[in-house]
């Protein structure tokens, strides 16, 4: 193609273009009238009257469907019946946020455009009370100047009156307002010139028994307004924490607090005198280590066990042996089992079957994988213990997982909950109350175990044992009898505290030089081992017993 080809073509279409039947931006309206008709049910009757003197071409008039109120909300409006007095003419476009009527006018004079407007009247205040207070935009979107624009307001006796007009960032007062008075009761707004594009916006306000409001008030969501705090928005939020408390605090009141009795603390042991300045450990009604942790914490834990295998040793129903090392080799411990001469508990047999099986020794090393298939039995039986012996209404770790479920439940309708008030209203506060209300319910979970009144009686006796296990003198055991009555203290130190003191009243009780290998009837050691090597013995072997049940 020639160049000369080429000019010809883009010279035909920039002839098309400026042929086009368009506003000239010379071209203005000489005086643009509209008469707003406000009716009692809030919507509005809207007359313009264009007058130009020249032919303005293609003329735009574009209307609003969507209104700012401020950074987070706006009005929506409902156009209808748009149209404009030059028939045939007419074209509309529409948007999701405004209406264009588009007409062709090739020659001066007049133009009428006329629609109706529900959603312009909404709610507000004015110095007497409340108000209906209609705003419209009368002139907007409109592709030519106007030399004056005068709007009329019509209907019920106006209570306000305000006008604003100019470019769209940067909007003033109208050049005059009047009437409103007995004589001329219509407001009536006057100003100009204005250019293309520019606004001219009237308020004005009436009597809500003349005239009903009818906006259609739409928020636009933001992480302010969502978590907006205002005076509703905190009351709701401390009203729901105030339930929220209450609840949780019910719920624990009525399920998960302790019963308690007026018998007082129910004594599980004491040092009962044997002679002149001589005292015995004497256990009643068989309550061993194990349920004195189960009570004490509510729940079966490797401490628990632990301090059951010494005080199955102690009681004759295991031998712990620590066998030899080589240097810098780990500590090792074989037990072997043994046939005691008291009863065994349920939990107890189960736990001796699974770490030492009877003509099986097993080295401690060996619990993980003893432990994984038969530690489940051990704790099952002794939940199951302590509910028939009285001290719960309900199996501790069953009651955990059913509020557990109940809190997760709980949590998920809050979250739930809190993503829609988020999400749709200002409430954001409150729904951040809702998630620590749900997670309360997980938190207290682990709470509810009640015990009974028995249960709460022996929790005193428990606290009044560790008491006197901490002050009691331990030179007061029965003379030669020192290592078998200190040894029975074991298991309950090792979940009630004061270990250490007790170990040490075993050592004070070596009175040689000799090593003492088998001078303890439930714990053996390799030859050289001396009663004052105690210490670290069974301290490295409860690390390396719980070590093993929390890693299997």
């Amino acid at each position: 193609m020639s160049l000369r080809v080429r000019c010809l073509l883009i010279l035909s279409v920039l002839l098309l273009v400026v042929g086009a039947p368009t506003a000239r931006a010379d071209v203005v309206a000489d005086q643009v009238d509209v008469t707003i008709s406000v009716r009692p049910d809030g919507s509005l009757d809207v007359k313009e009257r264009l007058s130009f003197g020249a032919a303005p071409g293609e003329l735009r008039r574009t209307i609003p469907l969507r209104w700012a109120v401020d950074s987070g909300s706006y009005w929506r409006f409902q156009v209808d019946g748009l149209a404009t007095s030059a028939a045939g003419t007419d074209r509309i476009e529409e948007s999701g946020d405004e209406v264009t009527l588009i007409t062709d006018l090739d020659a001066p004079g007049e133009v009428e455009i006329g629609y109706r407007v529900v959603g312009a009247t909404s709610t507000g205040t004015g110095q007497d009370g409340a108000l209906s207070v209609v705003t419209w935009p009368a002139l907007y979107g409109l592709n030519v100047g106007a030399t004056k624009v005068v709007v009329t307001v019509t209907g019920a006796a106006a209570q306000t009156m305000d006008c604003v007009a100019g470019p769209v960032d940067s909007i003033g007062q109208c050049a005059a307002v009047t009437g409103g008075t007995y004589d001329t009761p219509d407001p009536v707004f006057q100003d100009g010139p204005r250019d293309a594009g520019d606004e001219v916006v009237v308020t004005v306000g009436y009597d809500p028994a003349d005239v009903r409001p009818d906006a259609d008030l739409h928020h636009e969501w933001s992480l302010d307004r969502a978590f907006e705090v205002s005076l509703p928005a905190v009351g709701w939020a401390l009203l729901g924490a105030l339930l929220g408390a209450a609840l949780l605090y019910a719920l624990f009141r009525r399920t998960g607090r302790d019963l308690s009795g007026a018998a007082g603390p129910t004594p599980i042991a004491t040092f009962a005198p044997v002679g002149d300045g001589e005292s015995a450990f004497v256990v009643r009604d068989a309550i061993r280590p194990g349920h004195v942790g189960t009570v004490a914490d509510e729940r079966v834990d490797p401490l628990d066990i632990t301090a059951t295998l010494l005080d199955l040793a102690v009681r004759g129903h295991l031998l712990i042996t620590e066998l030899p090392r080589t240097q810098h080799g780990l500590l090792d411990w074989r037990l072997t089992r043994r046939e005691g001469a008291d009863d065994l508990a349920t939990f107890e047999r189960e736990l001796l079957d699974v770490v030492a099986p009877s003509g099986e020794p097993r080295l401690v090393s060996e619990l993980p994988v003893a432990l994984a298939a038969g530690v489940d039995r051990v704790q099952d039986a002794l939940y199951d213990d302590v509910v028939t012996r009285g001290w719960f209404e309900s199996r501790p770790d069953s009651t955990r997982s059913s509020w557990r479920v109940k809190g997760w439940l709980a949590l998920g309708a809050a979250l739930v909950a809190a993503v829609l008030l988020v999400a749709f209203t200002n409430l954001g506060l409150l729904a951040l109350v809702l998630l620590a209300v749900g997670a309360g319910m997980v938190w207290i979970s682990d709470r509810m175990p009640r015990r009974t009144v028995a249960g709460s009686e022996l929790l005193g006796g428990l606290q009044a044992l560790a008491s006197i296990l901490a002050v009691q003198p331990t030179d007061q055991l029965p003379k030669g009898r020192e290592l078998v009555e200190a040894s029975k203290v074991l298991g309950y130190t090792v979940v009630l505290g004061s270990k250490e003191r007790w170990i040490e009243a075993l050592v004070a009780a070596d009175q040689d030089e000799r090593p003492d290998p088998d001078a303890l009837h439930w714990y053996h050691a390799p030859d050289t081992w001396h009663l004052q090597d105690l210490p670290a013995s069974l301290t490295q072997f409860v690390h390396t017993v719980q070590g093993e049940l929390f890693g299997r």
